[in-house]
């Protein structure tokens, strides 16, 4: 009995997951509807949200060995000049 329970209590948590998740998506799709109005654009929308969605750039916050041993030596004169009290 409580398996079936907890079953329930599952689907239910998912209903609402996905249900949040639509919800949130209508409303980036309505502002994006409401910025496509306001650029005057002449593609059509889903060209025009196509176009903006797929500028996003992968970012890598990765530093090289040399990167990472200037801040290290950097870090390390910091350290340095301080003296305890």
């Amino acid at each position: 009995m409580q398996e079936r329970f907890g079953e329930f209590v599952d689907n239910i948590l998912k209903m609402d997951r996905e249900r949040k998740k639509e919800t949130a998506q209508k409303k980036q799709d309505d502002r994006l509807w409401l910025a496509y109005i306001h650029s005057m654009s002449e593609q059509s929308f889903h060209d025009w949200k196509n176009k903006l969605m797929g500028n996003k750039e992968t970012v890598s916050y990765a530093m090289t060995d040399k990167q990472s041993d200037a801040v290290k030596n950097r870090v390390k004169g910091i350290l340095n000049r301080i003296t305890p009290v």
